[in-house]
């Protein structure tokens, strides 16, 4: 009898310190991720799915203390599904409070960049959803130098330069109040997080600057859609670069002139342009516009061919690839270019 009241004696001590202890953990401890990241609470999600999603992004420091602290308020039912604003430095309790009160971000200004789409695109876009175009495009091309101490993918960029290429092409959710500094840091968080430093240090081993991938993508982008293709075209690319041969990539010179032409006319392809890669070997100065991931991708990890030229089919959109230039010219008159 007495070894049985010992043993429930035990029992409770330790039954009422894990209580304890994930009360505290549930009113003290924080997460890993400091910055306030966008989290989506799908409809009908159960809490144990949720709990590791929460786990997984940094946000809270013990699945089993969120578990608890839902039982515990009675609201392992209570979440409501939508786009909140959360960070590691919120407690359990209070990101609970959070997705079982509803408290979403605002989302009467959604905005989609489209992958390519340069700054100026970018803040005509912000303008006509209400938001201030006009001080992100200046803020754009002369950026706040705290950004650079701030993401370390800056290394190695030219000083003085804007921040095409790294504003990360994306669907946005912006309160009307953000500023355009504020736009930008979250399209500048949202590039940190895709171009992960695997893909930085894969360009890298590559000798090649993730600034010069970058740049690189940016044409390709604007190039063609189908990511093999894309894969393709990189490795074409980057043998002209390694050959000392202009890139003469047509993306460029619609970039210069501000056209959408399948093909430019000689005269537009001699226009005088540090951005022109017909008369100009080499890379231009900077982006032609804003990559996307699988453009950036494509260009880290090309394919690898035996290809110097490619055009596209105007009706159909199909690229066509040649070896030799006279195969190229045959390819041109075949496909009405």
């Amino acid at each position: 009898m007495r070894a049985f009241i010992i043993l429930a004696f035990v029992f409770s001590v330790i039954t009422f310190s894990g209580f304890f202890y994930l009360s505290y953990m549930a009113e003290h401890s924080r997460g890993v991720s400091g910055r306030t990241r966008l989290f989506e609470v799908k409809q009908g999600e159960n809490i144990v799915e949720l709990s590791k999603q929460l786990k997984a992004d940094g946000l809270i420091a013990s699945r089993y203390a969120f578990l608890w602290q839902a039982v515990r308020e009675k609201k392992t039912k209570n979440f409501v599904a939508g786009v909140y604003e959360l960070s590691g430095r919120l407690s359990i309790a209070e990101i609970i409070f959070l997705i079982t009160e509803g408290k979403i971000i605002p989302r009467g200004i959604r905005v989609t960049f489209p992958e390519g789409w340069n700054i100026e695109e970018m803040s005509e876009r912000l303008t006509n959803s209400g938001l201030s175009g006009e001080k992100f495009l200046a803020l754009a091309e002369r950026p706040d130098p705290k950004w650079r101490k701030q993401f370390d993918f800056f290394v190695g960029v030219p000083e003085g330069v804007s921040l095409q290429g790294f504003l990360f092409p994306d669907t946005y959710f912006f309160d009307q109040h953000d500023s355009a500094g504020s736009i930008i840091e979250k399209m500048l968080v949202n590039f940190e997080k895709k171009i992960n430093v695997t893909l930085r240090d894969s360009s890298e081993n590559r000798h090649q600057s993730l600034y010069a991938a970058v740049t690189l993508a940016s044409i390709v982008e604007n190039e063609v859609a189908l990511e093999n293709d894309r894969k393709m075209i990189s490795d074409i690319f980057l043998r002209r670069l390694s050959l000392d041969w202009p890139l003469q990539s047509d993306a460029t010179i619609k970039y210069i002139l501000g056209t959408n032409k399948i093909q430019h006319t000689l005269e537009e392809t001699r226009v005088n342009s540090p951005y022109n890669t017909y008369i100009n070997a080499g890379l231009p100065p900077g982006p032609i516009g804003n990559p996307g991931l699988i453009a950036i991708r494509s260009v880290i990890f090309p394919e690898n061919n035996s290809y110097f030229y490619f055009l596209s089919d105007p009706e159909t959109g199909e690229t066509v690839f040649s070896v030799t230039y006279e195969d190229h010219l045959r390819n041109k008159s075949l496909h009405g270019l």
